[in-house]
């Protein structure tokens, strides 16, 4: 009965999530899939729809891929050399307690006057990097936790002392243990973590960004919360409410899909 409930969880997360997945087929114009979904939008608008969730999706891949492996790594120093941990523990605290958008604003700082001088291409990838970065420094002191805490009770309180008898080394042990099932789970719910935060971040900065350049222009960090804010004024009298409110739905279901995801993880380890 449990594995048919998580395979239903499962199901329903993936089609919530199917935005993402959508933005990726085949656009042929008015023949595309979007197009005949959304049959009274103009054609340029469901193309900076698809281009905005694309780009989401692979800020969310980029990110969990490398905010993971940090996460992992630094799980890992945590345990193996206790005083470096403290020291990345002072410091992911130290990260946490300033909120995200400012972390966000603060990376972008430093490189916004070569975002504003260059070709559109090569700003747009110099924001993605520097997104990525400031997604993973919100998500990281989380992600590091999840994962340090369920290690060091596996080293210090099961196995250390079995593994030790044997003659292994403290590397060799904390290497056996990550490759547990109780540590897969620990690094499948830190990912479910990242993307979530990374979900939030992206389209709040977006929104806020987006908002700065008022009817203008478009930042280089291309989001569905950008989207949302430039089409805010489709809520007034006369304006097409759809254009608001399809990528703020999309957003919501994407949202929904990882809260069950990450929720299903944390029930599971239970």
């Amino acid at each position: 009965m449990k594995k048919r409930s998580s395979a239903a969880i499962a199901a329903c997360a993936l089609v919530l999530a199917s935005p993402l997945l959508a933005a990726w087929l085949p656009d042929q114009g008015e023949a595309g899939f979007l197009a005949l979904s959304f049959p009274g939008l103009s054609e340029e608008y469901l193309s900076s729809l698809a281009a905005s969730f694309r780009q989401l999706a692979i800020t969310l891949a980029a990110t969990a891929v490398f905010a993971a492996s940090l996460a992992v790594a630094l799980g890992y120093l945590g345990i193996f050399a206790p005083a470096a941990g403290r020291m990345v523990s002072g410091l992911l605290e130290a990260v946490e307690s300033v909120p995200a958008i400012l972390i966000a604003l603060f990376c972008y700082a430093p490189v916004s006057g070569y975002l504003a001088s260059h070709a559109e291409a090569s700003s747009q990838m110099v924001s993605l990097i520097v997104f990525i970065l400031a997604a993973t420094a919100v998500a990281l002191p989380e992600a590091v936790r999840g994962i340090s805490i369920p290690l060091g009770e596996l080293y210090y309180r099961k196995y250390s002392l079995s593994f030790r008898s044997y003659g292994f080394r403290k590397s060799r042990i904390l290497r056996i243990l990550l490759r547990t099932r109780t540590m897969r789970g620990a690094v499948s719910r830190a990912v479910a973590g990242i993307l979530l935060k990374t979900l939030v971040l992206d389209t709040s900065f977006g929104f806020i960004v987006q908002l700065g350049f008022g009817s203008y222009g478009t930042p280089a960090h291309l989001s569905p919360g950008a989207l949302i804010a430039a089409n805010r004024d489709a809520l007034f009298p006369g304006g097409s409410p759809e254009l608001f409110w399809l990528p703020s739905l999309a957003i919501a279901a994407i949202s929904l899909a990882l809260v069950l995801a990450l929720g299903e993880r944390k029930e599971a380890a239970e």
